[in-house]
């Protein structure tokens, strides 16, 4: 291994790093060998930890809400009011509180009542939770065969819970 030299305040040190620069900058066969090894070991425990998808499904759905939060006014050319901060920041709690349940959504959606949903699908069952803009709450759970079960919440910890649970039970048949 070459030594490190000392400053020189004639600028030949610099000269000389550069020509030795190679040594410290090519891989060798064995180096390239194994950073493949290890670059293919982290990429397989990737796709297999449902952690780490969980986490990668989360951020999916964060840059979802970032992009309603930055909808404009008449966003479906329907005059649909654009969410406001406070159904933003209700719907980004909830994704939050879900991530920590390990429970992800399918999307995040703007609604065209002004406001954001949060979906679940599995199957032919669908549920959301919408935040309104005008501070409701609606939970609704629909599928092909039966008719949708509508219920109005609030925004306390305990009616997501109650949200929560009832999707769970839900969509899970």
């Amino acid at each position: 291994m070459p030594a490190i030299e000392a400053p020189s305040t004639k600028g030949r040190v610099g000269k000389r790093l550069a020509s030795r620069a190679p040594e410290f900058t090519e891989l060798r066969s064995s180096s390239w060998k194994i950073l493949t090894f290890f670059r293919q070991l982290i990429a397989e425990a990737r796709s297999t930890s449902k952690f780490l998808q969980l986490q990668d499904t989360y951020q999916e759905l964060r840059s979802s809400l970032d992009a309603c939060a930055a909808l404009a006014d008449n966003w479906d050319s329907y005059d649909a009011a654009k969410p406001t901060r406070h159904s933003i920041e209700a719907a980004d709690k909830f994704l939050t509180s879900l991530f920590a349940e390990l429970f992800m959504p399918s999307r995040v959606i703007p609604s065209a009542e002004g406001g954001v949903a949060v979906y679940f699908s599995s199957g032919n069952r669908t549920a959301y939770v919408e935040y309104r803009n005008s501070r409701e709450v609606i939970l609704a759970m629909f599928d092909d065969h039966s008719d949708p079960i509508i219920i109005e919440l609030t925004e306390s910890d305990a009616d997501e819970s109650r949200a929560l649970s009832l999707i769970r039970a839900y969509i899970a048949g």
